[in-house]
């Protein structure tokens, strides 16, 4: 069967989609993974609280507060690329939904091409088409 350029349009879409479908599933486990670091950052944010206030030496406590400054700020870090994953899911997601609409105009495109192409062969089939130095006798 000969493809038509409908057809190449068609595989070029497909080959789109899956390549979007891989970096969504990409960016939907590094979101899960971002997710677990955020909670164990919690929890050792959590831990590292001060429940007696007995007599602490100095450096302990620069060293806790130096501690906890450092979890708040990868804390940050990891909420800001929670954030920003999402956004390329989303991207992602709208462009599927672009692709998607884009493949329904190319079979519609596609199908009244072959039904044009039908009409035309029905046409010659039934002689309509002459030819033009036809002499009658």
């Amino acid at each position: 069967m000969k493809k038509n350029k409908y057809d190449t349009f068609l595989i070029l879409k497909k080959l789109k989609k899956n390549k979007l479908l891989n970096n969504l599933n990409t960016l939907s486990i590094e979101k899960d993974k971002i997710k677990l670091v955020k909670e164990t950052l919690h929890e050792m944010i959590d831990a590292s609280n001060i429940d007696n206030f007995e007599e602490t030496l100095g450096s302990t406590l620069k060293v806790r507060a130096n501690f906890r400054q450092n979890l708040m700020n990868k804390l940050e870090i990891s909420s800001n690329r929670q954030n920003h994953l999402q956004n390329e899911i989303n991207n992602n997601l709208s462009a599927i939904g672009k692709i998607e609409k884009q493949k329904e105009k190319i079979l519609e495109k596609k199908k009244i091409e072959e039904e044009k192409k039908q009409n035309l062969i029905e046409l010659k089939k039934d002689n309509y088409f002459k030819p033009k130095n036809f002499i009658p006798f």
